[in-house]
């Protein structure tokens, strides 16, 4: 919230992009507008994740973003790469390691060669630790 806070300060509207839960009210009341999205954020089905890629390239195309900023491993990858296609560029934040990268199995090869090749893309990348 903090973020979200100092980038209004400095005169930035801003825009979430997230499937709709508890915080979105919070955030709709900090002056945030919310894009409900359709994630599946433990799955691993890729027809739903190409429709993830397409329904934020739509979003980003609509509300013109001058930077997104992701969070989680899909949005980091699929938002990416939405984000580079329109040419909006983009900071991504990777928080911890996560499973992806502690399991040696065919799903967590396939993520980690996404994450390879959608990071040739933003800006800026940060890791965070989480916990």
């Amino acid at each position: 919230m903090s973020l979200v806070k100092a980038l209004q300060a400095e005169g930035h509207e801003v825009h979430t992009v997230a499937p709709f839960d508890q915080f979105s009210a919070i955030l709709a009341r900090e002056g945030c507008i919310n894009h409900d999205v359709k994630m599946d954020s433990r799955g691993a089905n890729p027809l739903k994740d190409f429709g993830l890629f397409f329904e934020l390239f739509f979003i980003y195309k609509k509300i013109k973003p001058d930077v997104v900023l992701h969070y989680t491993i899909k949005p980091n990858i699929y938002g990416t790469l939405a984000a580079a296609a329109l040419r909006i560029p983009t900071i991504n934040n990777v928080c911890g390691l996560g499973t992806i990268f502690l399991k040696d199995n065919f799903v967590s090869s396939v993520a980690i060669k996404m994450y390879k090749f959608a990071f040739r893309f933003p800006k800026k990348v940060f890791f965070s630790k989480s916990g």
